[in-house]
């Protein structure tokens, strides 16, 4: 008898993989293709949603070619990423993607002196990474015609989903991010958050279970993918909440570290105490809530360091080894990684990055030294924050996703940090939460607390953060140095972009 194989889809804003695991929680196959944002502005991001469609299937083929006994699929996205659907349930435009800013001005002075009162409902800060109904009414401000044309709002795994054949939905864990549902509550979209936005709000599909099975592969989608039809297609959830479940975060007070195009350190919440710095959202596992330090670009930072600023380094693991010539301080040199703005703590879209402290005596290796010594910086500020707010102390942390197996960075976030990192064995987390939440959801385990649902083991090596009393009064003095660089350039960061 065959053994029985279970897909997540992981649909991120630079590519999607499709990885194939058993009951026990083996990578069985992967296949990736990358996809490309659309950027017309620094704040326009966009996805060609027909192209990505087109390299999510020919993924799907890849494994489908491979295993013949798929029975359940499960999906994780980047969010939020705005998808606005027709009668036929295709897109009539590009989605919108989280790094995108261009309703963050409308949203600010939509809600005006109403702005905290959303805040305490909604418990994050508006803005469009976290508030996206706010793009839906800018939208409409902006593009009635189009706006016209829309018969259902889904977000990226709601089009994916009917892609294949379900029906659209919105899950939990991004209707959390919408602006739109009381958070502390039960997951539902308040009529009174609701009213501060002019367009037609029925065309909100409904919130469903990131566990609910939305629907089974259709004839098309099947000669399409090489799926099976009627396999189950379970809705999902966002990238890191599907990672938080992968790696079975579901008691309060734990955290852990995703690190691939953005940097998230996510803490697991028994009741509904959030700090406005973070994004807050429902876990996947019922009457929890999860809180994002969510940094923006920070291995983003990486892809453009290699892809713009020194092409001719076309691998992380030669900037490894170029930041290993430098020494930890950089020589003196901080870097700030706001590429694309930046989400916790500051909550900025203007923000921007920057090196300060640059001397004829600097090189490369040092520019590169402070990129992945000032992306430690982000998360330490997150990590005091923590501390601070809900008393969580960490000793440990476990690190998933590419920018994991990045040794020297690992290393350099526990000195920064000062807590122990360990590596999960595949970097592949959210494409496994969304393959048990996909075999869950279908019936092949019993629930969240089943004693046989599998969850991501770790590498035997470990990070630990280092004593040399010197080199900590050096990230010590760079960090406080870090930390007064944004409040002291905001200003000039926004005229800069005016």
């Amino acid at each position: 008898m065959k053994e029985e194989i279970y897909l997540g889809i992981d649909a991120g804003s630079s590519g999607v993989k499709v990885c194939a695991f058993n009951h026990r929680g083996e990578l069985l196959g992967k296949a990736s293709r990358e996809t490309k944002i659309i950027s017309k502005s620094s704040r326009h991001h966009e996805l060609d949603l027909n192209e990505y469609w087109e390299q999510t299937v020919a993924a799907i083929n890849e494994m489908t070619q491979r295993f013949d006994n798929i029975v359940s699929i499960g999906l994780s996205v980047a969010c939020p990423t705005i998808v606005l659907l027709d009668k036929n349930n295709n897109p009539i435009c590009n989605a919108i993607t989280y790094l995108d800013g261009r309703s963050e001005d409308f949203i600010h002075k939509t809600l005006g002196e109403n702005k905290e009162h959303v805040m305490s409902l909604s418990s994050n800060s508006p803005s469009p990474s976290s508030c996206w109904v706010g793009t839906i009414g800018w939208l409409q401000s902006q593009q009635p015609e189009l706006m016209k044309k829309v018969h259902k709002i889904v977000l990226f795994n709601g089009f994916l989903a009917t892609r294949l054949g379900g029906k659209a939905g919105i899950d939990p864990t991004q209707a959390a991010y919408s602006g739109a549902v009381v958070l502390a509550g039960a997951p539902k979209w308040s009529k009174e958050l609701l009213s501060y936005w002019n367009f037609d709000h029925s065309l909100l599909a409904p919130i469903y279970p990131s566990f609910a099975v939305v629907g089974r592969v259709s004839a098309q989608a099947a000669k399409q993918t090489g799926l099976k039809q009627d396999t189950a297609i379970t809705l999902g959830s966002a990238d890191t909440a599907a990672a938080a479940f992968a790696v079975g975060l579901i008691d309060g007070g734990t955290a852990f570290e995703s690190t691939g195009t953005s940097g998230v350190i996510t803490f697991c919440l028994e009741k509904p105490d959030f700090d406005s710095r973070f994004m807050n959202r429902y876990h996947v596992v019922p009457n929890q809530w999860l809180a994002h330090g969510a940094m923006s670009t920070t291995g983003g930072t990486f892809g453009w360091l290699n892809k713009s600023v020194w092409p001719e380094i076309d691998n992380h693991e030669t900037l490894e080894q170029l930041a290993r010539e430098s020494e930890p301080g950089a020589k003196g040199l901080v870097y700030l990684p706001y590429l694309a703005g930046e989400r916790s703590p500051i909550w900025d879209v203007k923000a921007s990055g920057a090196w300060l402290g640059l001397r004829l005596s600097h090189t490369r290796s040092d520019m590169i030294r402070a990129a992945f010594e000032g992306t430690a910086f982000g998360l330490r500020q997150l990590v005091d924050i923590a501390s601070k707010k809900w008393g969580i102390k960490l000793d440990e942390l476990l690190s998933v996703g590419g920018g994991s197996r990045n040794h020297l960075w690992t290393q350099i976030k526990a000195d920064i940090l000062q807590v122990e990192y360990s590596i999960a064995q595949t970097s592949d987390a959210a494409a496994f939460g969304a393959a048990m939440i996909g075999a869950t959801g279908a019936g092949y385990f019993c629930g969240v607390n089943d004693p046989d649902l599998p969850i991501i083991r770790t590498e035997d090596i470990l990070f630990k953060p280092n004593k040399d009393k010197a080199i900590n009064e050096v990230y010590d003095k760079h960090f406080g140095i870090y930390s007064a660089l944004y409040p002291n350039l905001k200003e000039t960061m926004h005229s800069l972009l005016s």
